[in-house]
């Protein structure tokens, strides 16, 4: 199974604009209030859902941080490295 390291099997580049389509996009565990950083996708629900859980600690922030996002539209899981966004172009 390719892996998206090579770039014969890198992802196509998709350009998000979520102004346009707000709900399309989604973290893997499918809010829609993400936020983008420079490397990677910020979750604010999935960091209340851990905290109201009771597993807050260092460790389990990780797990609000997200390297790929969902279009909810298609079902596709896309890495954070072939997202672009409308804005920035």
């Amino acid at each position: 199974m390719a892996d998206g390291s090579a770039v014969a099997d890198a992802h196509d580049e998709v350009v998000i604009d979520r102004e346009d389509e707000p709900y399309r996009w989604r973290c893997p565990n499918g809010h829609t209030t993400w936020d983008r950083t420079n490397s990677h996708l910020w979750c604010p629900s999935c960091r209340r859902a851990m905290e109201q859980q009771g597993q807050w600690s260092i460790m389990h922030v990780q797990s609000a941080e997200h390297w790929e996002i969902v279009d909810e539209k298609t079902g596709e899981t896309i890495p954070y490295s072939a997202v672009r966004f409308a804005e920035d172009q």
